[in-house]
């Protein structure tokens, strides 16, 4: 079972999608959240009932509590400086994310493409994975998640703003969800 950590963006775009993160669990791979990342997610988008949107306050500490997410952040010299060179070019929580990812072999779950391009590089050499990987996976557990695709798809769209660009090899799975 790999380790992964997830980041700010992707987090937002499965809760939204989900109502939640238990469905993380569906899968097994062990799931870690940073500290910034933690303090960078407050909100979400969710649909009112005049058929608009309101933001929605996220109480982490309920994600967090039963054991879904495992809290992480820097403990070595070389994940708080790599912590503090990356910042320089992502986010916080995408910055420490890498940063853990690199030093512990973990997987980063993350959308951001400067993440994705920093994490390539040679000298950081961490394996990527995104948000439709995770729902691919997710829709593989059982054929029930499969036809939530339909619901979850069309949310993350709206409310998280999310989708893969058109030249992804993800567009056409995805849009095939978004009718």
């Amino acid at each position: 079972m790999d380790d992964h950590v997830i980041d700010c963006c992707s987090l937002l775009n499965l809760y939204t999608g989900w109502g939640g993160l238990t469905e993380l669990g569906e899968l097994p791979m062990t799931w870690h959240i940073c500290r910034a990342v933690l303090d960078e997610v407050e909100y979400t988008r969710e649909y009112n009932s005049d058929d608009g949107f309101t933001m929605v306050p996220l109480d982490m500490n309920a994600v967090t509590g039963p054991g879904l997410l495992l809290i992480a952040q820097p403990e070595t010299d070389a994940e708080l400086e790599d912590y503090v060179n990356f910042a320089s070019e992502i986010d916080d929580g995408e910055a420490q994310a890498l940063a853990i990812a690199k030093h512990r072999g973990f997987v980063l779950l993350t959308d951001d493409r400067r993440a994705i391009r920093l994490a390539s590089r040679a000298e950081v050499a961490v394996r990527t994975i995104s948000t439709v990987s995770i729902l691919q996976r997710w829709a593989q557990v059982s054929p029930g998640n499969k036809a939530r695709l339909h619901e979850v798809i069309p949310r993350i769209a709206v409310l998280a703003r999310f989708g893969p660009r058109a030249n992804s090899p993800d567009y056409d799975w995805w849009m095939g969800y978004c009718s």
